[in-house]
């Protein structure tokens, strides 16, 4: 059984119309729903992007725990940027950095200063940069 859903700002015409044809083809409203919702989210980009964008962000992390220790021992205070899970490049300011991943066709990235901290993720959405604290 699924769950109970109240959805408020519903068009009551659309909404009639809508419970009308679930009744017609022989199914739920419940069941027409979920297979509008499948089919507005195949046919619809943002699902697709954002799962993309969460795969770029999860490699560039992932990347970048491999190097913290290496870079923390050689470029410590220097500014790391890291995108589509690979090191871009170590740079002296947070600007040069934020450039040098701005030139690339990139839907996530990480610039960050390399130095020990508490890591304490940025999260903005569907940004294109991410920062630690």
């Amino acid at each position: 059984m699924g769950k109970t859903v109240a959805i408020k700002n519903i068009d009551e015409e659309l909404y009639r119309m809508f419970k009308a044809a679930a009744a017609l083809r022989g199914v739920t409203l419940g069941e027409a729903l979920n297979e509008a919702i499948r089919l507005w989210l195949e046919t619809s980009s943002s699902p697709s992007k954002y799962f993309k964008i969460e795969e770029e962000a999860s490699r560039n992390r992932e990347t970048y725990k491999r190097l913290e220790k290496s870079l923390l021992q050689k470029h410590y205070g220097k500014y790391v940027a890291i995108a589509d899970g690979n090191l871009v490049g170590i740079y002296n300011t947070r600007e040069e950095a934020v450039e040098a991943v701005k030139r690339l066709s990139v839907n996530h990235a990480i610039v960050t200063k390399i130095e020990e901290k508490e890591v304490k993720p940025v999260e903005l959405g569907m940004s294109l940069f991410e920062e630690t604290l």
